[in-house]
């Protein structure tokens, strides 16, 4: 009675789901294995790859909004104060009030037949308002403040 077909265990194919009994250990009717390899489990990779984007995404906008919100307007290109203003001696040179104050905020290129250039500079004490050094033949020609 060994060796029966009718004694061999029903299999079901799981390749083509065709049902036979048998016990060899591959499928008749289509020569897929009946033994079912062990999957690895899956690691979810999408979750490992959030974790340093979503960290990243966090220092960058602490830091951006940080440098934002701090009170640099003492180091911002062309911005004075009022007092640095009145500084300037009315005999200083462009090169003399640049070398003071810094790199003008807007300068203005010289009209023609003029001779005259203008720099502006921001004033940090008191909003809306630059300070205007106009300079002709590299001499200061006028200082004076501009409400904005």
């Amino acid at each position: 009675m060994e060796g029966r077909p009718e004694d061999a265990p029903l299999k079901v194919c799981p390749h083509c789901s065709v049902a036979t009994r048998t016990d060899a250990p591959v499928c008749p009717s289509c020569g897929g294995s009946y033994v079912r390899g062990r999957r690895m489990p899956r690691v979810r990779w999408r979750w490992w790859f959030a974790i340093p984007i979503v960290a990243g995404a966090f220092l960058v906008g602490y830091f951006g909004i940080s440098r934002l919100v701090e009170d640099d307007s003492d180091s911002a290109e062309g911005a004075i104060t009022l007092q640095q203003a009145r500084e300037v001696p009315a005999s200083a040179s462009q090169a003399e009030a640049e070398d003071r104050l810094g790199e003008p905020a807007v300068e203005r290129a010289p009209r023609e037949n003029s001779g005259t250039t203008c720099s502006f500079y921001s004033i940090t004490d008191q909003p809306d308002t630059l300070w205007q050094f106009c300079f002709k033949r590299d001499e200061l020609v006028s200082s004076a403040p501009i409400q904005g």
